[in-house]
């Protein structure tokens, strides 16, 4: 692809393009200043994901946890740093929603990727946070 792809274009071919692997996925294009793309990944146990387009990047992220739900943040940090380099195709990180911090997973595509990386790329972010999750169980209040 050599135009870069906008969180509206690439909703668009995701929904309409019949070679995308997409069974079980729901999609639902999210309005606003900056639009995302929400997914809920229905095979998966209905995790939810966020796909946004940002100039050269596709941002695809799912939620791990709040750091509320954490017993121990220094222990849970220093296993997230562990963990990241096993799985490297995604990261760790926070963000900050509201007044709390949520550990995410989260991947980075160039904005011209073709849609079949952008495909997988969901599939691989998914199966990354469910083993991320099972390997942090025990962490967790």
């Amino acid at each position: 692809m050599n135009t870069p792809w906008t969180t509206e274009s690439l909703y668009e071919a995701l929904r309409s393009d019949s070679t995308a692997d997409l069974e079980g996925v729901e999609l639902n294009l999210v309005g606003g200043v900056d639009a995302t793309v929400s997914i809920v990944m229905r095979e998966q146990g209905d995790l939810a994901m966020q796909l946004a387009v940002s100039g050269e990047q596709i941002f695809v992220s799912s939620p791990l946890c709040l750091a509320s739900q954490v017993k121990d943040r220094n222990a849970f940090n220093e296993a997230c740093l562990r963990l990241n380099p096993i799985n490297p195709l995604s990261n760790l990180g926070l963000q900050r929603v509201g007044d709390e911090d949520l550990y995410i997973v989260f991947g980075e595509l160039s904005s011209r990727s073709p849609l079949q990386a952008v495909v997988e790329e969901i599939h691989v972010l998914a199966d990354n946070t469910l083993q991320a999750a099972e390997a942090f169980a025990d962490q967790l209040k």
